[in-house]
């Protein structure tokens, strides 16, 4: 993944996928029907974000801890789910396909859905970022930062040969010594986040890229095409954009730990395997915590 009149608190950022060329164009949308799409991550988590009793984040880890565990908490589900029956002398394993329950948040799709909530909550603390940051100079740095990470990316998946690479060449060429203007910075986003939708599979994770940038590549251009360069965001607006956050974030660990608190049921007797899903930050910190209880 707000304000009346104002830069809406979450852009609509997903793309429908084209069609294979074997499969016949969809029918025309009858005018004056709206045309349906998938709403993106923020769109679709910030009307069950919103029904949280408190805007407060009470996180046990740092902010970017929770949105880089939340990928390995969403692994350990998709790896840990089915159960595994005994074969070849391996004893059968039990899977969190035994504990189901939606009323404490443990489903088939959890994993999805934490790294969908995690996207929300990233383009969220992006937008935070945009309005409560002063006379517009965030985004423009930070959508530098975003153009650099996307083009990273795409030059090393492409490797510098072939149809792909001269396409990312034309690309640079055209914002060949970096934007110069808001506008032109905003193309470069918009562009970039095209090139790197369609290649979004390859690319996610390699080197450590982070998918989310290009939703906020999106967030970030649209952000500089519609506020003034002088535009100070009103406390209200700033407000909103942080409360969201907050509670996007706390839905997110919310779902995090179920799937921790499963697996310290389910695996009981493996804490091997429990240990996957535990937060690393937290073993660090407690294992620093008793070194230095022996050391006083």
């Amino acid at each position: 993944m707000s304000a009346p009149m104002t830069p809406p608190l979450f852009a609509q950022t997903a793309t429908s996928p084209a069609q294979p060329p074997t499969v016949a164009p969809p029918a025309r949308t009858p005018q004056g029907a709206a045309s349906a799409r998938t709403p993106g991550p923020l769109e679709r988590w910030a009307p069950e974000a919103q029904k949280l009793a408190s805007s407060e984040m009470h996180l046990a880890v740092p902010f970017h801890v929770l949105l880089g565990e939340a990928v390995d908490v969403a692994r350990f589900h998709e790896t840990y789910f089915a159960s595994v029956g005994a074969s070849d002398g391996q004893p059968a394993r039990p899977g969190l396909d035994t504990v189901i329950d939606e009323r404490r948040g443990m489903t088939a799709s959890t994993g999805e859905d934490i790294l969908s909530l995690r996207e929300a909550t990233q383009q969220a603390h992006a937008r935070y970022l945009i309005v409560s940051s002063p006379a517009g100079a965030a985004p423009v740095k930070r959508g530098r930062f975003v153009v650099g990470e996307i083009a990273a990316a795409l030059g090393y998946l492409f490797g510098g040969e072939g149809a792909r690479a001269a396409q990312l060449a034309a690309l640079r060429a055209a914002h060949a010594g970096g934007p110069r203007s808001a506008d032109a910075l905003a193309a470069a986003l918009e562009e970039y986040a095209a090139l790197g939708e369609a290649h979004r599979g390859e690319i996610a994770g390699l080197g450590g890229f982070d998918p989310g940038l290009l939703d906020e590549a999106r967030e970030v251009a649209r952000a500089l095409r519609e506020r003034p360069a002088a535009a100070a965001a009103p406390g209200d607006e700033v407000a909103r954009a942080l409360a969201l956050r907050n509670r996007l974030a706390t839905l997110l660990a919310a779902k995090m730990n179920a799937v921790r608190a499963a697996a310290r049921f389910v695996f009981r007797h493996r804490p091997e395997i429990v240990r996957e899903a535990t937060s690393a930050y937290e073993r660090h910190r407690r294992a620093a915590s008793r070194r230095g209880a022996r050391a006083g």
